[in-house]
């Protein structure tokens, strides 16, 4: 019996190495091709004239805020079904629309904007949804994790269990996305279907690169195609891995255990989840309005985050390919503040639209008409974390 077990324990650690190596050589495969990729890239980017161009190689962004990575094609559901920025919740407690198996509570950085809720040691924590989630959706939340401290693996994702508070996941149906531990020695984010290590296929990212600063992470779900985005630039997209339908019963952060026991965790914001529901051609030029809650800006500013760039040039597009119709862009934002910033606020951050779209996509001034409401014209309640975000809006009014 005693040499049976060993053998086993040899033939499991035989086939974790065997894994391991195959992951690496994968990784090495990926790299060569993706490198053989981005020169076909960068030839066609030069090239490319009436949008936004890029001569960016893969990890590496332009220090031109209006250039994106070359293969960030990123763009947020229109139907909100889940958001929550923490500002309603008192440092320490924890969130109200959440739930967990463990703990967490919500916290303030000095260097940070906004509140952030805490995913500590084995925990598992969950927004709570109203139903399962739809066949076409985006998933999206601000990523920290500090430079100060041991942390654990940041892990994301769905499963079949709906309420992982009442029935572990283990064993069960699972799909999530892993940045390992603190200490370990690669710089890579994986995926996996296995609650277990030695099972992810993993890509290159610069994870401790990103130590201490703000990621913004972006999941597209299109039927059985699912898309990971750090920032702007595209990690996975695998067509066929999203193959079952019981994933779309839960979405998770969790903390994995490890041993010895982390001094810190992780930390999100701002997280939004939203179905695809609209086409955006057929609602700007079809129906001659669109409306958009998912152009980022940085707070209290008119300055447009990079991951809203590829709407904002799928927007550009439709605009070049109807060169006599003329266009409305009218901010809107929510109640906090005073009523004449929040119309300055809105009037700065259309025309900061209106600007990126005539330099980017040659649209002329005439074409286009900047226009600021602030919060005068609400359209869900400033009451609730999720009203706010519908309010903090973009309609593009074709007249």
């Amino acid at each position: 019996m005693h040499g049976r077990g060993e053998a086993q324990i040899l033939d499991r650690l035989g086939k974790k190495v065997e894994n391991k190596v195959k992951q690496r050589v994968d990784r090495k495969v990926d790299k060569a091709v993706d490198k053989g990729l981005d020169k076909v890239e960068e030839k066609i980017d030069k090239s490319t004239k009436g949008g936004v161009s890029s001569t960016t190689v893969k990890g590496k962004t332009s220090s031109d805020p209006n250039v994106m990575s070359s293969n960030y094609d990123f763009i947020p559901g229109d139907q909100l079904l889940f958001y929550d920025d923490f500002s309603n919740t008192a440092y320490g407690d924890f969130p109200s629309k959440w739930n967990t198996t463990v703990g967490g509570k919500v916290v303030k950085f000095s260097n940070l904007t906004g509140n952030w809720f805490m995913v500590g040691d084995n925990a598992l924590s969950f927004p709570l949804l109203k139903g399962s989630l739809p066949q076409n959706f985006t998933v999206e939340f601000d990523l920290y994790y500090p430079d100060n401290a041991v942390r654990p693996p940041v892990t994301f994702g769905f499963s079949e269990v709906a309420n992982p508070a009442k029935q572990s996941i283990q064993r069960k149906k699972l799909f999530y996305f892993v940045i390992p531990k603190s200490n370990n020695v690669e710089n890579v984010v994986g995926y996996t279907t296995n609650m277990y290590s030695g099972h992810e296929t993993f890509t290159e990212w610069d994870v401790r690169g990103h130590t201490g600063k703000v990621v913004h992470v972006s999941i597209a779900v299109n039927e059985e195609r699912i898309r990971l985005y750090m920032d702007t630039e595209k990690l996975f997209d695998l067509p066929k891995a999203f193959d079952n339908n019981a994933y779309r019963n839960n979405f998770h952060l969790r903390a994995a255990e490890v041993i010895p026991k982390p001094k810190d965790g992780f930390y999100v914001s701002n997280v939004r989840i939203a179905a695809v529901s609209k086409d955006l051609s057929a609602a700007l030029i079809g129906e001659g309005k669109l409306v958009v809650s998912g152009i980022h800006f940085d707070s209290g500013s008119d300055r447009i985050k990079a991951v809203s760039y590829n709407i904002l040039n799928e927007i550009g597009l439709l605009m070049q390919h109807n060169p006599s119709a003329k266009f409305e862009i009218v901010g809107h934002t929510d109640s906090d503040g005073g009523a004449q910033l929040n119309q300055r606020l809105s009037l700065q951050r259309a025309e900061a639209v209106r600007q990126y779209l005539m330099k980017n996509f040659n649209i002329p001034a005439s074409q286009l008409v900047a226009i600021g409401k602030g919060a005068s014209e609400p359209v869900a309640s400033n009451a609730t974390a999720e009203g706010k975000a519908q309010n903090r809006r973009v309609e593009f009014i074709r007249k």
